[in-house]
């Protein structure tokens, strides 16, 4: 259960300040994601690099501008989050592993997955994509059974648990406005994926400054 904290009663004139600048520069802030997605493909070690354009489908990114935030619009970054977007595939339990568990466990810890953070050319990392955990999605882990007759398998699975933050910056780094960042993803070895390419998702979470009209 989530508890919420108790707000005092505020008076017409604090409401007014809050919903209104004070000055013409003043801006508001808001909690933020800002993610973008990359396709993985497999027998391929290449790297993948994030925040670089701007795609039409907002499911996939919400970047505003191609490699930084436009002005006058701030992030202070309290952790990077990886989503590894794997659906539940039935497997035949005799031929190959849960793909779901498989690939997760082949981008983690058989290619050793790193990331870094890079602003202005200047690189924060690489850390094991380990750190970086999810932001949701189904829980269980392990496998659901088919039917006694097709012998198939389904499971699902997250690179950590869901919502529990990923690797910390804790406010360390601020992303100014007309400013160059990227996200890039390494892998040590090939990567060997169950049934096909899937996407990644690398999450920038924070307070995000902006203004307000």
């Amino acid at each position: 259960m989530i508890i919420i904290p108790w707000q005092p009663p505020l008076t017409r004139s604090q409401l007014d300040d809050m919903a209104n600048p004070q000055m013409a520069s003043q801006p508001e802030v808001v909690p933020w994601a800002l993610y973008d997605t990359q396709s993985l493909a497999t027998a391929t070690s290449a790297p993948l690099v994030f925040f670089q354009t701007i795609n039409a489908d907002k499911t996939l990114s919400n970047m505003e501008g191609p490699g930084q935030l436009p002005d006058p619009q701030y992030l202070i970054v309290q952790y990077i989050a990886c989503d590894i977007l794997q659906v539940p595939t039935a497997t035949a339990l005799a031929g190959e592993p849960n793909a779901a568990l498989a690939n997760v466990e082949n981008i983690l810890k058989t290619t050793r997955a790193t990331v870094e953070f890079n602003m202005s050319n200047k690189r924060y990392g690489p850390f094991p994509l380990t750190f970086c955990h999810s932001t949701g999605g189904a829980t269980f882990s392990g496998y659901g059974y088919g039917t006694a007759a097709n012998g198939t398998s389904a499971g699902v699975t997250n690179n950590g648990i869901p919502g529990s933050g990923g690797y910390p910056f804790s406010g360390a780094i601020v992303i100014p406005p007309k400013i160059g960042f990227d996200i890039t993803v390494r892998f040590g070895a090939n990567v060997t994926l169950v049934g096909g390419p899937i996407n990644i998702r690398i999450s920038l979470v924070g307070p995000l400054y902006r203004r307000v009209l």
